[in-house]
């Protein structure tokens, strides 16, 4: 079984502190015990999240002294690009690497409108290097879990991928490498960082974070600072199936997870988007169906069917090795049966099978 722990998973300490993870009030302090002024907080975080500086350097409005002081104390940029692969349909992967040499992965989804232009982008970025849930269909559970990303490596991957497309990332997804809810204090940081007012990088609306379902975050989570949309990876509408593809339902079952989930819309009343990856003859019966429904109606809500993607790269084990996708006739009649009864469903397409944009396979072949 899964123990949860609020300290299992711990940050290795580096000798400059990143400054994107820094708070606006750990700003203010160490200004003010340097003897700076407390508007110099707001040209730092101007010069960060407005302009993108790079390099201390450029931020020519501050005082040479003040950047040198930054410069010995701070870094400003904690990821690199390691590499860039460009689909068919328009999706982008990204690699990145970490400073300890660990890889961590970010996917550029645009939509585009029926006259081919782009109206909308998403990005879906990691928040672990690895993951330790360990879901039987995930290619990023086989890594195992390398360590949880700071606020500045979360924010970077926007920053780097914005500046490497030249275009403004619309909706940022927390779904990538690693369960965001067991890196949850970074996290909830790095939300805030990017949703504030004086950084206006992103709203909170536009933020998605999708949860295996750790319950009792979950409910932290609706009262943090920018609650975010929050997603529901479910997959499975028994207990049973559940803990046989996803070990963590083991610690979190369906009924306290439901639990936690109407606690978050009655606190944020924003509807809950459910993620289900259809397997043939697993979780497509006209029995989970109509389950699904009940899930689905219990507060406003959205089903999103997501293809299965291929991980026998990963030589997988046990339940692994029996997950094949479902037929896409049998997921129609399901989307179908869920939208008579006015829930609202979107079917999926897979971005970017020819680039290896399933979540944690490239970080895995590289790693390989």
């Amino acid at each position: 079984m899964f123990e949860y722990s609020d300290n299992r998973f711990q940050i290795k300490p580096s000798t400059k502190k990143q400054i994107k993870s820094t708070s606006y009030d750990e700003l203010l302090d160490y200004l003010r015990s340097a003897g700076e002024e407390k508007y110099r907080a707001d040209q730092i975080l101007h010069e960060i999240f407005i302009n993108r500086a790079t390099d201390f350097k450029q931020m020519t409005q501050l005082p040479k002294h003040l950047r040198n002081m930054l410069s010995d104390v701070f870094e400003i940029t904690s990821i690199e690009l390691e590499e860039k692969r460009v689909s068919a349909d328009g999706s982008i992967k990204f690699l990145f690497s970490l400073a300890d040499r660990q890889f961590i992965e970010a996917v550029y989804m645009p939509w585009a409108n029926d006259d081919g232009e782009v109206e909308r982008s998403t990005l879906c970025i990691s928040t672990m290097s690895g993951c330790p849930v360990g879901c039987a269909f995930c290619a990023t559970g086989t890594l195992g879990f390398k360590k949880n990303l700071t606020p500045s490596e979360i924010i970077d991957q926007i920053f780097i991928v914005e500046r490497e497309l030249g275009t403004k990332i619309n909706n940022v997804v927390l779904m990538g490498m690693g369960e965001p809810l067991l890196n949850y204090d970074n996290v909830v940081r790095a939300i805030s960082l990017l949703a504030d007012e004086k950084t206006k990088v992103i709203s909170r609306r536009k933020i998605t974070l999708s949860t295996s379902g750790i319950a009792p975050r979950i409910r932290q989570l609706a009262h943090s600072p920018y609650p975010p949309k929050l997603a529901i990876s479910l997959h499975a509408t028994t207990n049973g199936t559940r803990n046989k593809i996803m070990p963590i339902a083991q610690s979190f079952d369906l009924s306290s997870l439901m639990d936690a989930v109407e606690y978050y819309y009655r606190q944020t009343k924003m509807k809950i988007t459910y993620e289900y990856i259809p397997f043939d003859g697993i979780n497509d019966t006209l029995e989970d169906a109509e389950r699904l429904r009940k899930i689905a109606q219990r507060v406003p809500s959205r089903v999103n069917f997501i293809p299965f993607n291929d991980i026998s790269f990963t030589k997988p084990q046990g339940i692994s090795l029996e997950l094949k996708p479902s037929p896409p006739q049998r997921v129609a009649q399901i989307a179908e049966y869920l939208r008579s009864h006015k829930i609202a469903v979107i079917v999926r397409d897979s971005f970017g099978r020819d680039i290896e944009a399933a979540c944690g396979q490239l970080a895995l072949s590289r790693e390989q």
